[in-house]
């Protein structure tokens, strides 16, 4: 029997957690991002021992369970995030040149 099925179910009820607990629950927030994060490391480990290593352990994985290894899924967040990141500080920044082009259009004018 795999422990796969059991180390996901421990991984979605600490993320979960994780999510729910209120902001001034410090201290359980912590405990929280730090067990998710070794339950992370188990499930990832128990993926790599059950699909295999490498790009082609990732293609059984997706074909056999249609879905991503932990390690992927992680870092597809913290892309998603940095990309979000860029787009709004480009956002900010169009818009200041905007105004700054404005403002001296205004200046000339005048």
């Amino acid at each position: 029997m795999s422990a796969l099925p059991e180390a996901r179910e421990s991984l979605e009820y600490w993320e979960q957690r994780s999510h729910t607990l209120p902001r001034f629950a410090v201290r359980q927030r912590r405990e929280a991002r730090e067990m998710a994060a070794r339950w992370r490391a188990r499930v990832s480990e128990a993926e790599r021992l059950e699909y295999g290593a490498g790009l082609l352990g990732v293609v059984f994985m997706a074909l056999a369970e249609r879905r991503l290894p932990v390690t992927a899924r992680q870092t597809g967040r913290t892309v998603v995030k940095a990309a979000l990141l860029t787009a709004a500080m480009v956002t900010v920044l169009t818009v200041l040149l905007i105004v700054a082009l404005f403002a001296a259009a205004v200046a000339l004018v005048l």
